[in-house]
């Protein structure tokens, strides 16, 4: 076996989707439990995205009886085929330790995944059983925010402009300034916005309700009596990420909730086998207010 390269996997794990696998496979124990005397071989987790130069998948064989996994190779040979190309590439076989010190087979190829391809992923054994999934990496898009403007409007139009399956994890992230008894302070505070993208002729549209977040942030400060209403609470910045997934990623009643997740089955794309593998790539963008970046001033 070979060592996993850290730029590649870390690159995948930070960039692209890593809270959503954590809560994919934080129930990895009952997840096998449950599918003990399948005659299905393998379960799959992972993430292709264009965002890192090494994919990796975690690969779990499916036995009869539940034991430690051994520092050995696993009987499996790991492939993916670009399937616009036809283009195969044999993955290496690594043994990660997870933060609970158990060992986990992590399959890894040092590319990067074109947007706007489709992969197949195959994990065969040596007689030949094998789980497979076809992956669909979503088109390279943008995230256009509007023209800049002095004062921050009460609804914030956020495009993303292309041909994107499917948008998750939206969330806006706010920085802003008020006076407390202290002084002047500033903050952070980060809304979810899932659920409340829609559709338009170019893309997608969110529209981010500023007034709104900005009355719940004021309703947070005096909760902690640390807020003078007088002055308000001045925007320094907003800050838009969101996740521009393929359309497999599609959880049941449109919550990432692990609880439901770790039911074996639940949201899984692999098939003669159980888990998951999607694709997807983090978009961010930035808004600083024309009056704070022109002057600089406090409030």
């Amino acid at each position: 076996m070979h060592p996993l390269p850290t730029k590649g996997r870390t690159g995948g794990c930070v960039l692209l989707l890593g809270a959503l696998l954590v809560l994919l496979l934080g129930g990895c124990e009952e997840d096998v439990t449950a599918v003990l005397g399948t005659e299905q071989p393998f379960s799959m987790f992972g993430v292709l995205t264009p965002q890192a130069d090494t994919q990796w998948v975690r690969v779990f064989s499916i036995d009869d009886r539940l034991e430690p996994i051994p520092p050995t190779p696993l009987d499996a040979r790991f492939t993916s085929t670009d399937l616009e190309r036809d283009e195969t590439r044999v993955w290496q076989d690594s043994l990660v330790r997870e933060a609970d010190g158990m060992l986990t087979h992590v399959f890894w190829a040092p590319f990067v995944a074109a947007y706007g391809r489709t992969y197949r992923l195959v994990a065969q054994r040596s007689d030949g059983a094998a789980s497979h999934v076809v992956v669909a990496v979503p088109p390279l898009t943008d995230m256009v925010l509007p023209a800049q403007m002095e004062q921050v409007p009460p609804l914030f139009p956020v495009r993303v402009v292309g041909a994107a399956p499917n948008l998750i994890r939206i969330e806006v992230t706010y920085r802003y300034r008020f006076v407390s008894p202290g002084g002047i302070e500033q903050e952070e505070i980060t809304f979810s916005y899932d659920g409340r993208q829609r559709r338009v002729s170019n893309g997608w549209l969110v529209e981010v309700n500023v007034a709104q977040d900005v009355r719940a942030i004021e309703t947070l400060l005096r909760e902690r009596t640390a807020f003078d209403p007088i002055v308000g609470v001045k925007v320094v910045r907003l800050t838009i990420r969101l996740i521009v997934a393929n359309e497999a990623w599609q959880p049941p009643g449109g919550r990432f909730d692990p609880d439901v997740l770790v039911q074996p089955g639940t949201m899984s794309n692999v098939e003669n086998g159980f888990g998951f593998v999607g694709a997807g790539y983090r978009l961010e963008r930035r808004w600083v207010p024309l009056d704070t970046l022109i002057t600089g001033r406090r409030f």
